[in-house]
Parts: structure tokens; sequence; C-alpha cells
């Protein structure tokens, strides 16, 4: 059964056009943003990275994908620039709510990943991308794992716009669901709750829980793209040193040694030369 996500109540940050220009989040603004993630299970703040920026990143990043199947040589391509703009790794509006709410020691793995639909997609299954971090428990504990999203193109129901579900991160599986690959949940469950599909500009920030409820809708236009860029955030205790090799790939010397001191914290984990 396909449904069509509804555009209702998406939990949008307004923020002042000081805290535009300066690229800081006032006391008050972070507190509503850390409320929202808490409440909701995401937070968008639309257009705060310049759109002339982010076309040419769009660019950038199909390049990218179409040379994808000839494989890597030397470096991998998503550890140059403009992918390691600070403006991304180190995004100025989604750390301070991440910081947060997961705390001052949080950390990630580079590269990052991109999400993509193309022109005649089908719909993707409703999942989380991360489930409860203990299942068998009867309530939802405190965010563990934040994934940070920027469209690179405005994000529209015609072109497959993500359908989420808000506050699905406090809801508790049964074991059926949990053992299942994603965290799969069926329609008809679904079906239960309001949900939405995340219209925004293209260069907002979406903070997300990842254990959300969502899924990629049809990408219904002739020639458009839909390219999102996915930065995961974990905390602390969820270091494994054991992660898929990608993880392990080695940020060049260059590229760390221009890293802030901020962001070389967050990515301390990541081996680099």
């Amino acid at each position: 059964m396909e449904t069509t996500g509804r555009t209702i109540n998406i939990p949008k940050l307004e923020i002042s056009d000081q805290e535009r220009a300066e690229n800081k989040l006032t006391p008050e603004s972070l507190d509503a943003g850390v409320r929202l993630l808490r409440e909701a299970g995401l937070v968008v703040i639309e257009s705060v990275l310049p759109q002339d920026w982010i076309a040419e990143l769009d660019i950038a990043m199909e390049t990218v994908l179409s040379n994808e199947d000839n494989g890597h040589e030397g470096e991998h391509p998503m550890l140059k620039m403009p992918f390691m703009d600070p403006r991304i790794i180190d995004n100025p509006f989604a750390m301070p709510i991440l910081k947060a709410a997961m705390g001052e020691k949080v950390y990630a793995y580079l590269p990052y990943g991109c999400n993509s639909t193309r022109p005649g997609n089908e719909i993707q299954w409703i999942h989380r991308d991360s489930g409860q971090l203990f299942p068998e428990l009867p309530f939802a504990l405190p965010v563990s794992t934040i994934v940070v999203n920027i469209p690179l193109v405005d994000f529209t129901v015609e072109n497959g716009a993500t359908e989420v579900w808000p506050g699905s991160h406090l809801i508790i599986d049964d074991e059926a669901v949990r053992n299942s690959p994603y965290n799969v949940c069926e329609p008809e469950r679904a079906a239960n709750y309001p949900s939405f599909q995340l219209e925004m500009p293209a260069g907002s920030v979406v903070v997300r829980d990842m254990r959300c409820w969502h899924r990629a809708m049809p990408n219904r236009t002739k020639n458009t793209v839909r390219h999102m860029l996915a930065l995961v955030y974990f905390r602390r205790f969820h270091h494994a040193p054991d992660a898929p090799g990608i993880f392990r790939t080695s940020i060049p010397k260059e590229i760390w040694n221009d890293m802030s001191e901020e962001s070389q914290e967050v990515y301390r984990f990541q081996t680099h030369d």
C-alpha cells in the first residue's frame, strides 16, 4: 500500500537574520532546537547555506557518483574539497544541537554519505536507520545516534522528498520488527501515525534522531536528481574499532591540518596521514 506524506507541522527552527549572518544560534534557539529534536525526533533549519555554493556542490556530488563504478584511484573523492568544507563537517547550526543532545564528546567517521533518488525510482520501505539502544525496554532512552542531512536541491513532493514520521523515535518495536533488517515498519502500522514529506529549500540543515521512521519517496521528475548529504554522529560510548572498512579510510594530511581543532576532535578516531 502506497501512501503520500502530508506536509503538516514540519518541525522547523525559525532563526533570526542576525543568527544567519553570524552563523551562530542564540541560547534560546539552541534550546528550542534541542527540544524539537527530543520531542519530534528531528529539527529543520531552512536555507542557511549559500545557494550558489550548494549548486556547485550538487554538481560535484553528481560527478563523484557518476564515477563511482570506476572505483577510487588514490584518495577518496569525498575526502577532498569541496566535500570537506567546514560548513559541512562542522556545520555551525547542527553541531551545537547535536552536542547539546549527546554531549561534547560526540564523534563521527569520514567519508560521510549521500542519499540520492533519481527519476523513476521506486518507493522505499518504511524503516529506522538505528534501533533502540536497549530494545527490550518498554521505553525509549535518550538519543545516541544522529544524522545531519543537507539537501543539495530543493526537496519537493515531486522529486521525492523524504517521508518522515515525527515522534516515531519514541516508539518501541515488538520482537519481530527489531529483529528485521533496518527495523522495518509495516505500512499498516505507520498509517496510524501522522507523517510528512520533508519539503525544504536546498542548503537547509536537518538534524534527525536516527530512530525515526522514514523512507525515500518516488522521484516523479524527468531530470532532477535529488541529492542529500548524510553525516552520522555518535555518542562517545558508540565507538566501534571494528567498524566497516569504509570508516578506516585515511584523511589526507593537508586536509587534516586545515580542519579546525573542533573538527579534529569530532573525527579523532579517524586515521589520518
